[in-house]
């Protein structure tokens, strides 16, 4: 943690120390630091903070949900995720991450009960758009569900295409990339080609969508037109700094340019602007793996390490930190 940062913080928890003191909402005021912790990727801090607030508060008990999701503990986070919408049930928020916790949690269950949770993970984001149907996240969330699951697990295309047509009017972009996503998943190349340069060119040459882009074409090992692309987002007057991090992370899930890879990633953690689904452990964590493919070992546990800090129940960096000492 840099000291500019450090002392920011110190600053916010005085404030909100103050803040309590003279009766202001004390519940409100730790859960907008524990926002901040979120964003910081401070997971430890996070769960400390929240848990003796999470029992009464949906806020708290959503932020912890968010917290525990992060490091992949997905017991605690549907636990979480589930009382928070208890509590408040008409919060679309609170639904989608809720149908996020599910689907992790379907993810790594035995074949026996994946099912089941994964109804209820659709369940939740159905509500969620029902709630807001304005918004891009819970509707690309949803259009990721029905692309992907069977038609018994709650999914179909005809359904991802209706969602699809319904957002075109207020989210052209996002239109566009369900119709992308879902030509890709049927196999229809030139369709999905065809889509993705569409919704580039209506988001305004982001990297965002240079990125989701690229995505597809690491699937179908297209790597002329990855790299491409990935140089495209790096140039994109709309770069984001969660952008230099999902590029680092797609160079080195597919092998490729490690050291620009390595640089990307280096630049998000410097960047002063992280964001909560990009969390500055993983972001350690995924510069580790690229160091160690570079075979710069001693880089590679210092990052590890660094994550750890952060989120000490964050199992890939403490397993691999050993394997790296095993070895």
């Amino acid at each position: 943690m840099t000291m500019a940062r450090a002392a920011s913080t110190s600053s916010l928890r005085r404030a909100v120390l103050v803040a309590c003191l003279l009766g202001v909402a004390c519940v409100g005021a730790f859960a907008q630091d524990a926002q901040q912790l979120l964003e910081w990727g401070r997971a430890d801090d996070a769960i400390r903070q929240l848990t003796p607030l999470a029992g009464g508060n949906a806020v708290a008990a959503n932020q912890l949900c968010r917290a525990y999701f992060s490091i992949g503990q997905w017991d605690n986070a549907v636990r979480q995720c589930e009382h928070a919408v208890q509590m408040d049930g008409r919060n679309a928020r609170f639904q989608l991450w809720l149908g996020r916790a599910y689907g992790e949690k379907a993810g790594a269950a035995s074949a026996f009960s994946a099912f089941s949770i994964a109804r209820r993970s659709v369940a939740a984001f159905e509500a969620a758009h029902a709630l807001d149907r304005a918004s891009e996240p819970i509707a690309r969330d949803l259009a990721e569900y029905y692309i992907q699951a069977p038609g018994i697990a709650g999914g179909g295309m005809g359904k991802a295409m209706a969602l699809a047509k319904e957002m075109a009017a207020q989210h052209p972009v996002t239109a566009a990339w369900i119709r992308a996503r879902a030509a890709g998943k049927q196999g229809d190349q030139a369709t999905a080609d065809r889509e993705y340069t569409e919704s580039i060119r209506l988001s305004g040459n982001s990297a965002e969508m240079h990125l989701e882009y690229c995505r597809y074409l690491k699937g179908q090992k297209q790597w002329e037109l990855f790299d491409q692309h990935i140089a495209e987002a790096l140039r994109s007057p709309r770069l984001r700094p969660q952008d230099r991090y999902d590029a680092a992370d797609l160079l080195f899930r597919s092998g490729r340019n490690l050291t620009l890879a390595a640089g990307q990633m280096r630049a998000y953690i410097q960047s002063g602007h992280p964001d909560e689904e990009s969390p500055l452990f993983r972001a350690h964590y995924i510069l580790g793996g690229i160091l160690n493919s570079m075979g710069d070992m001693d880089g590679a546990a210092a990052e590890y390490r660094d994550a750890l800090a952060l989120a000490s129940g964050f199992r890939p960096a403490r397993e691999s930190l050993e394997k790296l000492h095993r070895s």
